[in-house]
């Protein structure tokens, strides 16, 4: 009878110990799973600034391209009256020079679109912001390739 007294004793210690155990593991599955909840939502609004980052960054590209655009178009209309002059002077004596072009150079110039951040550098820094220093011709600041 002792025996059998001992054994249920012995039993319901180790079903004790089992249930305890699983208890410990429930609350460590449950810490884990707010660890990875947090984790999630860090990701999340990461994820969010980064594809904010790249669509102002292709905003500004955006712009620099008007401006390229904007420019090349106003370099082909010189070249063609630059064009245009020679073959009039060639065959005129009249001795007018390029005053017309560089007078619809400075109009055409004065309607350049304005670019919203030329003077600013357009590179992404390590931490993820954009760079504060001044930008040369290509848009980059000297540590960034300008």
């Amino acid at each position: 009878m002792r025996a059998l007294l001992l054994y249920f004793l012995v039993l319901s210690f180790n079903s004790f110990a089992q249930k305890t155990d699983v208890r410990v593991e429930i609350f460590e599955l449950k810490e884990e799973v707010k660890k990875l909840q947090l984790e999630n939502i860090k990701l999340s609004s990461e994820l969010i600034s980064s594809n904010s980052k790249y669509e102002n960054r292709i905003l500004d590209l955006g712009v620099k391209l008007e401006n390229l655009q904007f420019e090349f178009n106003v370099l082909k209309k010189l070249v063609e009256q630059y064009r245009n002059v020679g073959v009039n002077e060639n065959s005129t004596s009249s001795g007018v020079k390029g005053s017309t072009v560089e007078g619809n150079l400075v109009e055409k110039s004065e309607s350049k679109p304005k670019s919203q951040s030329s003077s600013q550098c357009s590179a992404t820094t390590q931490k993820g912001s954009r760079c504060l220093r001044s930008a040369r011709s290509n848009g980059l600041c000297w540590q960034h390739g300008g």
